[in-house]
């Protein structure tokens, strides 16, 4: 997906008028707190893999927030070259976001086997 600049700077300016970077601050610390008894729970052998697909779920969500707030000044000006240097954060979600849907799909091909 490509954008151009006048669909960058559209993009920024539906992105301001959304929400301001403490409310993005705030949704980030949040997800974070959700996430932590999820981590712990995750950390033991015996969870499964639904608490363990919740974990990452919060950690992907969680770096999102991040992104848009250090992308968003550079979408409003243009400037491609901060939100390029985001793509490590945005892999970084995904692949968390990836795994969560993994985990998930390994209950579903579980209850499957056993027709239900």
């Amino acid at each position: 997906m490509s954008f151009s600049r006048s669909s960058l700077s559209s993009s920024a300016s539906w992105a301001a008028s959304q929400c301001s970077s403490a409310s993005r601050r705030s949704a980030s610390s949040r997800l974070g707190q959700a996430g932590t008894p999820l981590r712990l729970m995750a950390q033991h052998h015996a969870t499964g893999p639904i608490p363990l697909a919740a974990a990452h779920a919060a950690s992907g969500l969680r770096l999102l927030p991040g992104v848009i707030a250090a992308s968003q000044d550079a979408v409003a000006q243009s400037d491609v070259d901060p939100l390029a240097a985001q793509a490590e954060q945005l892999e970084a979600a995904r692949e968390a976001l990836e795994t969560a849907i993994g985990n998930t799909d390994i209950l579903l091909n579980m209850l499957k086997s056993v027709c239900l």
